[in-house]
C-alpha cells in the first residue's frame, strides 16, 4: 500500500498534532504533555523545509491560541521562534546522532515555553511551577519515536 505523498502527509500530522495538543487531560498528565504540534513543526521542518516553514509555524499557532482560548499571538510567536531556529540548524541536525538530535529538540522546545512563559508573565499570567518545564523533557524522550515513524512514512511516500 502507498501512503500518501507530503503534500497531504504533512496536513493529517499536523491535524492529528492539534488535537493531540488541545486534547484535555487531567491536571497532572497536562504537565508532562508533549508539545506535539512543536514536534511535528520541527519534523518537517527539518524534512521537508520548502513545504514547512516560519508561516505555517505561525498559523498553526495562531489555531492552538483560538482553541485553546489562549492569549492571542502568544503560542504563534513561539512556534514561529521555534521554526526559525529549526530552520537555522537544518544542515547540523542532518549530521548528528539521535540523541545529539534529541538534545536539539529539547533545547528547540525549552526556547519556546521560555517565549510563552516571559509573554504570560508580561501579562500577568506567569506559571511558576517547575512541572510547566516537563514538557521540554517528555517532549525530547517522544521525539525519537516521532523521528522514526514519521521518517518510515515519509520514505513509504
Amino acid at each position: 500500500m502507498r501512503l500518501p505523498e507530503p503534500s497531504v502527509s504533512i496536513p493529517v500530522s499536523m491535524a492529528v498534532g492539534v488535537l493531540l495538543t488541545v486534547y484535555p487531560l487531567p491536571e497532572i498528565l497536562a504537565y508532562g504533555r508533549p508539545e506535539w504540534l512543536s514536534l511535528l513543526l520541527i519534523f518537517w521542518i527539518l524534512n521537508h523545509p520548502a513545504k514547512v516553514g516560519i508561516w505555517t509555524a505561525f498559523w498553526m499557532g495562531l489555531l492552538i491560541d483560538v482553541l485553546m482560548t489562549n492569549t492571542l499571538g502568544v503560542y504563534a510567536l513561539s512556534s514561529s521562534v521555534l521554526a526559525y531556529l529549526a530552520r537555522l540548524s537544518i544542515r547540523q541536525a542532518r549530521v548528528l546522532s539521535l540523541g545529539q538530535t534529541s538534545f536539539l529538540v529539547f533545547t528547540l522546545i525549552s526556547i519556546g515555553l521560555m517565549i510563552r512563559y516571559l509573554c504570560y508573565s508580561l501579562i500577568g499570567q506567569s506559571q511558576n511551577q517547575w512541572q510547566y518545564w516537563l514538557a521540554a523533557l517528555t517532549s525530547a524522550g517522544f521525539w525519537p519515536f516521532i523521528l522514526m515513524s514519521l521518517q518510515r512514512w515519509r520514505r513509504s511516500c
